[in-house]
């Protein structure tokens, strides 16, 4: 499997929305910073990580079509997916840089 085609971007969009909602909920809970959290999540990131994946993979492989649902449209998890990969990028910079939680 190369790097290129939908599956490298799909899931990391994925992955994406729903750590950027997990980091969102544990600094609420918390008052953790994004990297402080990972030392108490590890073992759940790594496997969301690896369910993620493999549930994106397998539709992909067999040549699954990826149809609209009334508003959650291959376009709109792409949008959305690149939106929270950008988000999560900056909330651990901002974080990194102020040292405090951003939520």
């Amino acid at each position: 499997m190369k790097f290129i085609g939908p599956a490298p971007e799909i899931i990391n969009g994925r992955l994406a929305m729903l750590g950027i909602i997990a980091a969102a909920v544990n600094e609420a809970k918390y008052s953790e910073t994004v990297a402080q959290q990972v030392p108490h999540v590890a073992l759940r990131l790594v496997l969301m990580t690896l369910i993620v994946s493999y549930s994106s993979l397998v539709p992909i492989l067999k040549g699954a079509k990826s149809e609209a649902f009334g508003p959650f449209t291959p376009r709109a998890e792409i949008t959305n997916g690149r939106a929270a990969m950008l988000g999560f990028a900056i909330l651990a910079v901002l974080e990194n840089k102020s040292g405090v939680p951003f939520f």
